[in-house]
């Protein structure tokens, strides 16, 4: 599989459509109210709606948070008893389940939550590296995930099992992943396609390997 660059003018374009329409529509979640006694956000790295519509889950510098109030409060969320937080890389949740959430960290690899956040499970069996930057989940197989791994392990990795065990299927984009999505648009060669936003603009590649 390679990835291969698409019109950065297009890419722009439809940049600005999502950006003006998102701010437009919600802007109550600009002014955030911080819990008292857990960290600022720093750098945000992610953001996701669980499937329930009421759910807000962002990833950042400073560990996960989850929002039930469209923005307004945030909880912090721990992720792990070894560390106090995690750098969360991006997030995945599940469209036909909205209690399952799967978080790509930059130190610790995936984790997924099958009840809402109560609990966490470490899922990196077959993945060679712990920093995981890009997560996509096929729309029409929701245990069928993608992970984009940086630096040690680097590449592309493919688990059918929701997370059960990672296959690595390709070296990946040129660039660094900021974010991977599987789109729901027939390639004709039995898969969907993968898209990946990169430091190098959007690459996509035909999910059928």
């Amino acid at each position: 599989m390679r990835l291969v660059s698409l019109a950065r003018s297009v890419v722009s374009l439809l940049v600005a459509v999502v950006v003006a329409s998102v701010f437009q529509t919600v802007p109550a979640v600009a002014q955030h109210a911080k819990p008292a006694g857990t960290p600022g956000f720093e750098h945000v790295h992610a953001l996701t709606v669980a499937a329930d519509g009421r759910t807000l889950w962002l990833g950042a510098h400073a560990g996960l948070f989850r929002s039930q109030d469209g923005g307004r409060t945030w909880q912090s969320v721990r992720l792990s008893d070894k560390s106090s937080h995690l750098d969360v890389m991006t997030l995945v949740g599940d469209p036909r389940d909205s209690r399952t959430l799967y978080v790509g960290t930059h130190e610790a690899g995936v984790l997924r939550t099958r009840d809402g956040g109560g609990s966490w499970a470490q899922m990196n069996n077959g993945i060679g590296g712990l920093d995981v930057h890009g997560l996509a989940l096929d729309p029409n197989e929701p245990a069928k995930l993608h992970a984009a791994v940086r630096g040690q392990g680097e590449g592309v990795y493919r688990a059918t099992d929701a997370g059960g065990k990672w296959v690595r299927v390709d070296d990946g984009p040129a660039g660094e992943v900021k974010v991977l999505a599987s789109v729901n648009v027939p390639t004709g060669m039995g898969g969907i396609f993968l898209y990946a936003g990169t430091a190098e603009g959007l690459q996509r590649s035909p999910d059928c390997f």
